[in-house]
């Protein structure tokens, strides 16, 4: 990649996140949010979060891998809106990186989370703020997404932009285990390209600092949205 493309992808991608920030101010008005990310932020001062992912799975790997990535607020906050996720639901977020999102869920839309991360550094963080905040609604679990006991959820997120096809087909196969009442959100891709037991309800564009792509609603056959 070229030097003139590297600047402007850096312009790009620090831009997006500026206008995020901007977007996202609002959210300070709650007091109790506010003082969780500021200290959160500092945190992370000394921890980044992409060399830390990096390092993780290099050595579980065996190889260079660059897969980290957070899921805006802002677009997470348009998600809720127009999916129409009502309140009093169990969340699960399957990859939930440092668990920002997780958090803001509960301080803005009381949901009880359930939050599974492999990187066990992410999970002791997170444990700690839950501590620190008195948080009974979250669960930060360090396990493997492909091994974790899938019970008692009513929304699934998935982030999974970067998985391989033989690993998307093993969630779906866990995610037909599952009560017919669950909705499963989606990044990139809806269920039924995979696996035709699941239909695409709704679908719309959503931001990331690397482009722009589709949130998909999915559930299975049968089965009427929120």
């Amino acid at each position: 990649m070229s030097i003139g493309k590297n600047i402007f992808l850096t312009i790009r991608v620090k831009f997006f996140f500026f206008t995020q920030w901007l977007k996202s101010i609002r959210y300070y008005l709650n007091v109790k949010f506010l003082f969780f990310d500021l200290l959160f932020s500092f945190v992370y001062l000394f921890f980044n979060p992409y060399r830390i992912s990096r390092k993780f799975l290099e050595k579980k790997f065996n190889k260079k891998i660059y897969d980290y990535g957070e899921t805006p607020i802002i677009e997470m906050e348009k998600i809720i809106k127009l999916f129409k996720i009502p309140s009093n639901v169990t969340f699960l977020e399957l990859g939930a990186g440092r668990g920002k999102m997780s958090f803001w869920l509960y301080f803005f839309f009381k949901y009880k989370v359930i939050a599974i991360e492999q990187v066990p550094i992410f999970v002791k963080i997170a444990n700690f703020f839950i501590k620190l905040f008195r948080i009974k609604k979250i669960q930060f679990l360090c396990s493997d997404m492909f091994a974790f006991d899938l019970k008692d959820i009513d929304i699934i997120y998935l982030y999974g932009t970067t998985l391989p096809t033989k690993k998307i087909k093993a969630l779906i196969n866990k995610f037909k285990k599952l009560s017919s009442s669950v909705k499963i959100i989606t990044i990139s891709y809806a269920l039924d390209q995979y696996d035709k037991d699941f239909i695409c309800k709704k679908s719309f564009d959503i931001s990331f600092p690397w482009g722009k792509t589709k949130a998909y609603l999915n559930i299975k056959k049968g089965d009427t949205c929120y």
